[in-house]
């Protein structure tokens, strides 16, 4: 009787823990398609980062555990990122302003837990640290200034498209694979500073009205062109940056996080200067709701975040 209740014990923890790694998965996709906003950040606020760098860089010590931990990960990221990029353009285009306030408060609260890590043992940071969470800021600061604003029709694009593009399409994959475990690095600002950004997220979009219409071949041709060669990019981009990271956050673990807090002010001011959020707040009521939203996400950051670092 001991030997069936541990047994069921232990099958209940098993799926308890799929669960829990399919929804922050979800979380993951979720977070992926906004732009200026790190999905790695949201890894550590939930306190899976480790173990999900860990699973893809030693992935043939325990490959049967590790096969189901990505393969259910990866699930949860596809399920976020194709249901809630419907979801956040259309919060985009009538609520921008509290929205991208709440993202803004997200990015801010974990600002001061990170600042922690990256003081280390000592009294206070230290120059070098703080030198290099300056130049990260300014990095990701004149980058933001290159981003490519103008309208690029997704339909157009992908009736047009070329060896050429497919190679730039996998090329910004692998850019974008990086940013999947670099903290702080937001991969769909890095798609709009590429002007990529509207052409993936149609894509990805257009994955929940295929699965309403599997009839559609056409459709589903036109999503793999783009997300073919972008996925395959992604793949190689996050697997060589993990055994990177690794590394670096075992013997430079104060440098990176300074690195981290850079980038996550260069993204606070660069979501700060967008129209969404620069021309969104044309009455007191959106100002109202922005304020609430920007320090719910402050507490809702800095709270979980408190709890993992």
């Amino acid at each position: 009787m001991k030997i069936f209740f541990n047994k069921v014990l232990s099958l209940l923890s098993g799926r308890l823990k799929d669960i829990r790694n399919f929804l922050n998965g979800c979380v993951y996709g979720m977070t992926l398609i906004v732009p200026g906003v790190s999905a790695t950040i949201f890894a550590i606020i939930l306190g899976f980062y480790d173990e999900l760098i860990y699973a893809m860089n030693h992935f043939k010590e325990d490959y049967k555990k590790n096969i189901r931990y990505l393969a259910v990960f990866l699930l949860g990221i596809a399920a976020g990122a194709v249901v809630f990029s419907s979801v956040i353009i259309y919060l985009l285009e009538n609520h921008s302003f509290p929205v991208m306030l709440f993202f803004i408060g997200l990015l801010a609260g974990i600002v001061p837990l990170i600042a922690l890590k990256a003081k280390g043992t000592a009294r206070r940071i230290a120059p070098r640290e703080i030198a290099l969470a300056v130049f990260a800021m300014a990095a990701l600061y004149l980058l933001s200034r290159g981003v490519n604003t103008a309208e690029v029709d997704p339909a157009d694009a992908i009736a047009g498209m070329n060896a050429a593009l497919v190679l730039y399409i996998f090329f910004a994959g692998v850019i974008n694979g990086a940013t999947l475990v670099i903290p702080g690095l937001s991969g769909a600002f890095l798609l709009l500073i590429m002007g990529l950004y509207p052409l993936v997220i149609y894509s990805v979009s257009s994955i929940g009205v295929f699965l309403g219409d599997m009839g559609n071949l056409s459709l589903l041709r036109d999503i793999c062109i783009v997300l073919l060669p972008y996925g395959i990019g992604a793949f190689f981009g996050c697997l060589g940056m993990a055994r990177l990271m690794e590394k670096l956050m075992r013997s430079y673990s104060q440098a990176v996080y300074a690195v981290i807090i850079g980038l996550l002010l260069g993204s606070i001011v660069s979501l700060l200067q967008n129209p969404l959020v620069s021309g969104g707040a044309a009455s007191i009521l959106p100002i109202v709701l922005g304020v609430i939203t920007f320090c719910a996400g402050c507490a809702a950051s800095y709270n979980l975040g408190k709890r993992q670092l």
